[in-house]
């Protein structure tokens, strides 16, 4: 399965919601669980600001790991 563009972040984004709930079910409230929400949450906001495509969704591949 492959995902690009634009589908990719909402991917990303989409996994990191799932692993905020599992934090906020299974952790106590704390620093542990904020210091959980807070890398979650720079990772969430790297993912948003990122440009759309990578250099490897510009390029097309043969399956080998080179360029066409």
């Amino acid at each position: 399965m492959r995902f690009e563009g634009g589908k990719r972040k909402l991917v990303a984004l989409a996994g990191l919601v799932i692993l905020a709930v599992l934090a906020w079910q299974t952790m106590d409230p704390g620093r542990v669980r904020l210091l959980v929400f807070v890398l979650l949450g720079g990772f969430a906001l790297r993912i948003a600001l990122t440009a759309g495509h990578a250099k490897h969704d510009r390029a097309r591949y043969d399956g080998t790991g080179h360029s066409e």
